[in-house]
């Protein structure tokens, strides 16, 4: 007798628009949901037309009072989709679970974690933390909260004579690879001309250059990325053949910075209206030092920086 209940509460019963009724959910919510997570994973009649289980209602119920908390919708149908991955089979009574939190640690901890993992040089558990981080943040969000905290966090440790070089380049290299992944691995390009980025002659710091990728990649912009020290003769060639939408280098020391007061000299005249912009620490750390590159200065951070090429790119 209780197998057969069982089976019932899995069987496909509501419709959309009972589904609506019982969790309050509009239906144009219930299709983006479909179309953008997948979720929830509901079963289809001959004619096309959604049919829901009593787990699909009791999942949708959990995502909702999640949301009407204050959690985003990504995270609350992550959180709801790793509970329906942990708890397979059927559900006799709604869900109750505990708050979302929970579920996922902040990304304060996991920031922690992964630096450490990778200071104590465990790779294996360095790909679990960022794993996990995944599972619940965008890539975006991880290139801003914590592969930049980390990067900057490694790079005084470094200064200050407390990380050595070789694990300065084993955690730089490491978020590097990550970073150049979802840099290459974005949505599909706008069909418009890419932006190139490049370090200054003699640069070999691209942390920020390339988190900047990732979040312009992660918005549809085509990037073409040089990376570390380009020489200007090689750069102004490479421009001339593509005609790019904008480019933008980066300095981090005031050697590197002084030689972009330079770059003007190397365009031809078919480059002269290509836009440029420029940015890095020594920028921040030697504010003088801005008024002496031709260009537009993308800002002290790296979200100003981002804001600032999107609207130099609109234009």
């Amino acid at each position: 007798m209780a197998k057969k209940v069982k089976v019932a509460l899995e069987e496909p019963l509501y419709n959309i628009g009972m589904v609506t009724r019982l969790t309050g959910i509009p239906v144009t919510t219930l299709h983006a949901w479909d179309r953008r997570y997948g979720f929830p994973q509901s079963s289809r009649t001959a004619g096309g037309h959604r049919l829901y289980t009593e787990r699909n209602v009791s999942l949708l119920r959990w995502v909702k009072s999640q949301i009407d908390t204050g959690l985003a919708t990504h995270r609350a149908i992550l959180a709801a989709q790793k509970l329906d991955k942990d708890m397979p089979g059927p559900m006799s009574q709604p869900l109750k679970q505990p708050q979302a939190e929970t579920l996922f640690t902040p990304l304060p901890a996991l920031r922690q974690q992964l630096s450490i993992a990778l200071l104590q040089h465990e790779l294996g558990r360095s790909d679990l933390v960022l794993g996990e981080m995944l599972a619940f943040y965008t890539p975006e969000e991880l290139t801003l909260d914590v592969i930049g905290p980390v990067l900057n966090e490694i790079g005084e440790g470094w200064a200050a004579g407390k990380i050595s070089v070789a694990d300065e380049h084993l955690v730089s290299n490491y978020l590097r690879q990550r970073l150049l992944m979802w840099m290459v691995t974005g949505p599909r390009p706008q069909p418009v001309k890419p932006v190139v980025l490049a370090c200054a002659p003699g640069e070999w710091h691209d942390g920020s250059l390339l988190m900047l990728g990732v979040l312009l990649r992660r918005q549809g912009w085509p990037v073409a990325y040089l990376g570390q020290n380009v020489p200007f003769a090689d750069l102004a060639d490479f421009l001339q053949r593509i005609q790019p939408a904008l480019v933008v280098m980066v300095a981090m020391r005031s050697t590197t910075a002084k030689t972009l007061a330079d770059w003007p000299k190397w365009l031809d005249k078919d480059n002269e209206n290509i836009p440029f912009a420029f940015g890095g620490r020594v920028f921040v750390v030697q504010p003088e030092l801005q008024q002496s590159v031709p260009g537009t200065y993308l800002g002290d951070t790296l979200q100003e920086g981002m804001k600032k090429s999107v609207e130099l790119l609109q234009r």
